[in-house]
């Protein structure tokens, strides 16, 4: 075999090794491309459902979090504001936006004011809520005159707005 045939094949394999090693590199970029290394609010303490969060204190840590699943977790601090925890939080685990929920504004049984509108029409009347729900809320209510049952949704200052 002449020198030149052995060159030939020394840069081939030198040539295949380099581009398995590039493409070994590539197959691993995106791993850590779609990853986030992030600090996100933790509990200091237990939390039990419907507890506030931030009154039970509140640190940062920092995690690697997928970045595909990255809006599913609450990011900073401002996120807790005005929530309760819909289910045990444990201290130093990242807390999930579906772990969050928004305090009960109407009681189940508790007399409140249910509010039908369309253009050129308001209708209000009390009603007792079925259940118990937050701002934004969807709630069975029943009507206390006439003892229809209806659905609306909770509004912020209490009343529920029917909805067809």
């Amino acid at each position: 075999m002449s020198a030149r045939a052995t060159r030939e094949r020394l840069l081939a394999a030198l040539y295949g090794a380099a581009v398995l090693l590039f493409s070994l590199f590539l197959l691993a970029v995106p791993v850590r491309a779609f990853s986030a290394e992030i600090d996100l609010p933790v509990p200091t303490a237990v939390v039990y459902p419907g507890q506030s969060i931030l009154d039970r204190g509140v640190i940062d840590a920092r995690f690697s979090v997928p970045g595909a699943s990255l809006s599913s977790y609450v990011v900073e601090r401002g996120m807790l504001r005005d929530k309760i925890a819909r289910r045990t939080l444990l201290p130093g685990k990242p807390i999930m936006l579906s772990d969050l929920k928004s305090p009960d504004i109407v009681r189940a049984g508790v007399p409140t004011n249910i509010v039908y509108r369309e253009p050129g029409l308001m209708i209000s009347a009390v009603g007792l809520p079925l259940a118990s729900a937050g701002e934004g809320d969807m709630v069975r209510v029943r009507n206390v005159d006439s003892g229809v049952t209806i659905s609306g949704l909770v509004s912020r200052d209490g009343t529920i707005e029917i909805v067809d």
